[in-house]
Parts: C-alpha cells; sequence; structure tokens
C-alpha cells in the first residue's frame, strides 16, 4: 500500500515538473522558433536589415488595477512582468538589428507622481526589456506616455518627462535604406482639435512651433530619396466597420474618444500625413489587436494604396488572448522591386495556460490524491472511538479499597446528584475554566485532525510532498527569467 502511494506521488511530481517546463519555457522558445524573418522573396545576394516592431508593453504599476489590495496588485505585477520577459526573450532570439516601440512603454507614464516613482517604473521598463548596446531601440509616444487632453491626474511634465528618458517626441532616423519617421500621435490630436475649432483647414494653419504639424512640413519640404515609413501610436481613420484580415483576435478598429484617448486619428489629419509623408508602409498600435487595412486615396487625380500594420500589444493584459510582435526585413530599393516583408509572431496564451491547464491539473492532483487517504484511513475512525470509550470508563472508576476487589461509584451527573449553584468569585472562575477547556479542545481536534495516520493529516502531507517539487521548478524559472542577464 505504501510502494503504491509513493508511486502515485512520484507520478505526480514527475508530471507537474514536465507541465511547468514545457508551459513555462519550452512554448515560449516553440513559439519564437515558429517566427523567421521574411527573407524568401528578397535576392539571395542581398543582405535584409531586421527590425523588430513592439507595440503597448504598458508596464502596470499600482494605480491600474485601484481595487486590488497590495498583495493582489503585487501578484499582478509579478505575473505580467514576468511573462513580459519570457515574451520579450523569444522575440529577442530572431536578433534584430533594430528596435522599435510604437508608445505605451508604461501606463502610468502620462499620471502625476514624483520624480522619483517615474524613475523606478523607467528602471523596470529597460529591467524587462533589456537590449544589447548595439542595437539601437527607437520609441514613439503614446497617449498613457504623454497624455491626451488635460486631466487633473496627469502630470504638466508628461513630455519634458517623456523626453529625457526615451527621446524626442517627433524624428526621423534612417535604417536599413528607409526613413522612419516616428511622430508624436498624441500631440497631433491635441494640436487638430485646435485647429478644427478654428475652422481652418491645414494649408492656412500656423503651426505649433517644434509641434508635430510643424515637423510633419518641415519634413515635406526636404527631399527624400528613401523610402518613408511611418510609425503612429494611433491608428490612422478608415471607413467604420473597415475589415482587418484574417489574423485579428475579434471586432474592427472603430472610431471613438474618451478620458484621455482617441482610437483613430481625424479624417483629415489621416490624410494630411498621407499626402506630405508619402509613406511605402505605416505601423500604428494602440488598439492592441492585430489589423492589417489598405487606404485609398486620391491624390493629383491618381489613386495611391498605402498599407497599415496596427501591431498587436506584447502584454498579456491587454483584452486579446495571443500577444504579439512585427517582424520587418529591408533592403536597398535598388536590389529589389520590393524593398521590404513583415509578418506576425503570436505569443502562447499565458492566461489560458493558467487557467486550462494549471487549474484543472491543481484539481485533478487533488482528487487523485485523495484515493490512497481513503483507503489508508478508512478503519481507523472505529478503532480510535472504541479506545476513546474504554478510556472514558476508567475514568470513571473509583478505587474503594486497595485490600478487596475494585468497586465502581457514579459521578454527581450518573447519579442524578446536581452540585449547589455557584455564585460570585466560583461562578466566574467556572466560566473561565470552561472557557479555557473549550479553547484546548479546538486545539486537541486541530492536532488531531493533522496528526499523521489521521485522514485530514495524511491528505495535507501528500499534498505538500507533490507540491514543493512543481513549486520549486517555477520558483527557479521564474528567479532565472527574472534576474538573467
Amino acid at each position: 500500500m505504501k510502494l503504491g502511494r509513493n508511486y502515485l506521488k512520484n507520478f505526480l511530481r514527475l508530471l507537474w515538473v514536465l507541465v511547468i517546463v514545457w508551459y513555462e519555457l519550452v512554448v515560449f522558445h516553440k513559439a519564437s522558433s515558429a517566427c523567421s524573418w521574411p527573407d524568401a522573396s528578397f535576392p539571395k545576394k542581398s543582405r535584409p536589415t531586421h527590425v523588430l516592431l513592439v507595440a503597448d508593453p504598458q508596464i502596470i504599476d499600482q494605480r491600474s488595477y485601484p481595487d486590488r489590495n497590495f498583495i493582489l496588485n503585487w501578484l499582478t505585477r509579478f505575473i505580467v512582468d514576468l511573462n513580459l520577459r519570457k515574451n520579450w526573450r523569444a522575440a529577442l532570439r530572431s536578433q534584430p538589428d533594430a528596435v522599435f516601440f510604437l508608445g505605451d512603454m508604461m501606463d502610468g507614464g502620462r499620471v502625476d507622481m514624483s520624480d522619483s516613482e517615474y524613475e523606478a517604473l523607467y528602471r523596470r521598463f529597460l529591467g524587462i526589456f533589456k537590449l544589447d548596446e548595439k542595437i539601437p531601440r527607437y520609441c514613439i509616444p503614446g497617449n498613457h506616455d504623454t497624455g491626451l487632453g488635460v486631466q487633473d491626474w496627469f502630470s504638466p511634465d508628461a513630455r519634458v518627462r517623456y523626453e529625457k528618458h526615451f527621446g524626442p517626441l517627433n524624428r526621423q532616423v534612417t535604417v536599413g535604406n528607409h526613413t522612419f519617421v516616428l511622430l508624436d500621435a498624441p500631440g497631433l490630436v491635441e494640436e487638430d482639435y485646435r485647429r478644427h475649432g478654428s475652422g481652418k483647414p491645414y494649408s492656412d494653419w500656423v503651426p505649433v512651433r517644434g509641434g508635430t504639424i510643424d515637423f510633419v512640413k518641415s519634413f515635406a519640404q526636404e527631399e527624400h530619396e528613401e523610402p518613408v515609413i511611418l510609425l503612429t501610436h494611433i491608428p490612422l481613420s478608415r471607413p467604420e466597420g473597415s475589415n482587418c484580415g484574417p489574423l485579428r483576435e475579434k471586432g474592427t478598429i472603430r472610431r471613438g474618444v474618451g478620458i484621455g484617448y482617441q482610437n483613430t486619428l481625424g479624417k483629415d489629419s489621416s490624410r494630411f500625413l498621407l499626402s506630405n509623408l508619402s509613406p511605402v508602409l505605416v505601423f500604428s498600435g494602440d488598439d492592441h489587436d492585430y489589423c492589417d487595412y489598405t487606404h485609398t486615396f486620391s491624390e493629383t487625380g491618381s489613386l495611391t494604396h498605402i498599407r497599415e500594420v496596427t501591431v498587436k500589444s506584447l502584454s498579456m493584459v491587454m483584452g486579446i488572448r495571443y500577444p504579439g510582435y512585427h517582424l520587418l526585413s529591408l533592403v536597398s530599393p535598388k536590389d529589389s522591386a520590393r524593398a521590404f516583408n513583415d509578418s506576425i509572431c503570436l505569443m502562447p496564451d499565458q492566461l489560458g495556460i493558467y487557467l486550462s491547464i494549471y487549474l484543472p491539473l491543481i484539481a485533478f492532483s487533488l482528487l487523485i490524491l485523495l484515493v490512497p487517504c481513503l483507503l489508508r484511513t478508512q478503519g481507523l475512525p472505529h478503532r480510535s472511538h472504541a479506545k476513546n470509550r474504554s478510556m472514558d470508563n476508567k475514568h470513571h472508576r473509583v478505587k474503594s479499597n486497595e485490600s478487596d476487589s475494585m468497586y465502581f461509584s457514579l459521578t454527581d451527573e450518573e447519579s442524578g446528584y446536581r452540585s449547589p449553584p455557584l455564585t460570585g468569585t466560583a461562578r466566574h472562575s467556572g466560566r473561565s475554566q470552561g472557557h479555557r477547556e473549550r479553547k484546548m479542545s479546538v486545539h486537541r481536534r486541530l492536532r488531531s485532525c493533522l496528526r499523521r495516520g489521521t485522514f485530514l493529516g495524511e491528505y495535507i502531507r501528500d499534498i505538500r510532498d507533490v507540491a514543493v517539487f512543481p513549486l520549486t521548478v517555477f520558483v527557479s524559472i521564474s528567479t532565472w527569467i527574472m534576474t538573467d542577464w
């Protein structure tokens, strides 16, 4: 019986260890291995530049879930940070030449907070998304980074703070024979509100100095030989209900506006960007889900088609089952008729792993461990009760004569005799003694339940013996991931 019990516990230990290793490490490695750079259509002699695009990691803080207590908040941050690290490690296996973050790096970047608190958030971001110094990292602002509109809880220094840590709000960089235009989309939305309120078209509007419109107009006046790729956190305008393609999990991108956000840029703003920048490709974020849409507009009498890809969020808590990132391969336009290709990479469903794998396996383990406990303890209660009754009878015996045989007398309760009622100090002393006896009785019952040989005690020990192995493996893997590098 004991041998079978040990076999069962060892089986569960091995099963749990294999499951933990598989779902905490292997599935992420397999997901990244299934992604490859889209270089197949390029000439063999070409040397593509590989660009990694990441959207909306949005690392959470204590304000992200205000209704949760300290412990739940800490646990949520730990799980989300751990998942972001696993996704990031998977993405870096592709060995990119450059990395672009499409905004919303931090969930509370726009919040009015102390400099020390912001620095701590920024260090967390750098700690999660560690990158070789040789690989350039570029960021564009999202509405969670700099804010959008005016709110009491938005920091008046959000933009200055962003520029200090992440770089300019608007800029252009050259990567792989292409010019990337990094746009401050929240700033464009705010200036567009003022332009629209004045009733002036973009052609007559005097842009805010150093603002997004000013940057775009200055860029349009320059000559650019390299193809332009536009990066904007907020997606461009499109007809309501436009299809996002088969890779989207649900719904589509719809127009909408609220406190601190706007789902898409305005129609006039989108046309202003496309006509002045003439991009060959657009990447956006903010929506959290994937969307592949081709914009069509008329310019100088001819139709122009420009594809926009909205990149999936890398985070598990952004309302999608499968987080993801995007791969972009670039070659010189002189080497190939098509100078770029892109592909999506999907990460495992982390929440599904917890709810559909770990929880059912916990229930299965608890259930299967019941069987040997029931078989071992099914006869114990009867023997225990018999022993207790025997001991009780002995306590009622009173030795009346040492030289003669044993005589027995009844207790007061059995004989019907009642002692006179206690009064004063005696009554109080009796209540205190009764309270102590009841308290000791509870402790004795608890110890009895946990005593070796009892059903509950053996069951808890079996659970402990099995759980210590997978918990050790999970903690070891998590520690390695959280402290690696």
